[in-house]
């Protein structure tokens, strides 16, 4: 393939990238299920935290996303000019961190699963907004930066993601996609994640978790007053709901600053 050739076929492969990451795509809210210490910590520092991808409930999910990526070979003569130290491939980074987020503001199985049996909290975000955010620091225009992404399930993929596996695309940056196709057993789901690639470990931080340690780094508001895109704050069905529930609620938006954050109960009859 001559390189003027090869030009055109490049330009049609970073249209399908644009495609699968057309901010039209992205849903009015995304939701985040935590405990109450993760949503004290979230307002508290006015950051998400994006967790190392291996140690999640599924660490070995982009294990799953790789064999599904390499089912569709890459054209020999692609292959060929893309073939380190190609100025057009992204080099696969070393660490991925994520974090997560859900298309439905209450969903039973993320209760129980995210925030203690049903007794947690979800987080409403304007989705949109959150493809904004970026992990703290990101200093050189050459670093990778945070991109928030939508999560495919299974080996049969909608023909966005599968016309863009056919062209070849993917050999410029394979490890998007891996981590962005999971297990059909994770469908209910409906994720989204923020992906940050190759955090230094001067960002990270270090907490227990059940069977583990997880390491994690600050994704931020950048831009203006620095708040996070939160529009809703809904409180777990398993948690009592009265009127001095939801008072204290907004005493505690209110102090970090998110005053006008609308608190709603989940409508869920589960009950412990």
């Amino acid at each position: 393939m001559e390189l003027s050739e090869f030009g055109k076929h490049f330009i049609t492969v970073l249209s399908k990238w644009n495609e699968l990451f057309n901010p039209a795509q992205v849903p009015p809210f995304l939701f985040h299920y935590t405990t109450f210490e993760g949503l004290k910590g979230i307002l508290k520092d006015n950051a998400l935290r994006a967790t190392f991808s291996q140690s999640l409930n599924d660490g070995s999910e982009w294990e799953f996303g790789r064999s599904v990526v390499r089912k569709y070979p890459v054209p020999e003569e692609m292959a060929k000019a893309l073939a380190p130290p190609s100025p057009w491939a992204e080099p696969a980074p070393k660490s991925i961190f994520v974090t997560c987020f859900c298309e439905e503001s209450d969903l039973l199985s993320m209760w129980r699963s995210y925030s203690v049996h049903g007794g947690g909290y979800c987080l409403g975000f304007d989705g949109p907004h959150l493809a904004n955010l970026q992990r703290e620091r990101l200093e050189k225009l050459g670093e990778f930066a945070a991109r928030l992404v939508k999560v495919y399930y299974g080996e049969s993929l909608p023909p966005l993601v599968e016309g863009l596996l056919k062209s070849g695309a993917h050999s410029t940056a394979e490890w998007v996609l891996e981590n962005i196709i999971k297990h059909h057993g994770f469908v209910e789901e409906k994720e989204w994640r923020i992906i940050v690639p190759d955090p230094p470990v001067s960002l990270m931080s270090f907490h227990a978790g059940q069977v583990n340690i997880k390491a994690s780094v600050l994704v931020r508001n950048h831009d203006g007053d620095h708040r996070l895109p939160l529009k809703k704050l809904f409180y777990g069905p398993t948690l009592r709901d009265d009127a001095a529930l939801e008072t204290t609620l907004r005493w505690l938006l209110e102090s970090y600053g998110y005053g006008d954050v609308e608190v709603v109960r989940s409508v869920i009859p589960y009950r412990l």
